[in-house]
């Protein structure tokens, strides 16, 4: 135990560990008021935009700037609209331009297809070579 007391590494771990967890009790203090200090200056400013939003605008005016929004909103819809169908065109030909391009049979390319069904056949081990040997012992 005396030994323990007297070890300055395990004292100033201890020490460590004590000054951390205070530290962190510190540092959530702080954020706690400064949590608390943010709402008061928002609920400060709050009152005068409600004051601007509390008087509307002439309702006539109102109407035609609803009407203006929801046309521009129309359009930019129509425009996304003609930009996705311009993409699903282009998408479905490749589509068929590589459909067509891959299905392609001609005289050349089924000679060139069993020659190499041939080259590529299964290995001489699944389909052992038979000599003139084999053929006697049997």
């Amino acid at each position: 135990m005396e030994d323990i007391l007297t070890n300055p590494l395990i004292i100033a771990a201890v020490i460590g560990i004590i000054s951390m967890i205070f530290g962190k009790k510190s540092k959530e203090e702080n954020k706690n008021s400064q949590n608390r200090n943010k709402p008061q200056q928002v609920q400060t400013a709050s009152p005068q935009k409600k004051q601007s939003e509390d008087a509307p605008a002439p309702i006539p005016n109102r109407m035609e700037q609803v009407r203006r929004e929801a046309e521009e909103r129309r359009r930019e819809t129509e425009r996304n609209l003609e930009g996705l169908e311009r993409d699903l065109t282009a998408v479905k030909q490749k589509a068929v331009y590589t459909k067509q391009k891959m299905l392609q049979v001609n005289k050349d390319t089924v000679v060139q297809g069993i020659v190499l069904g041939e080259v590529f056949g299964p290995p001489r081990a699944k389909k052992p070579h038979h000599t003139m040997r084999s053929a006697r012992k049997n």
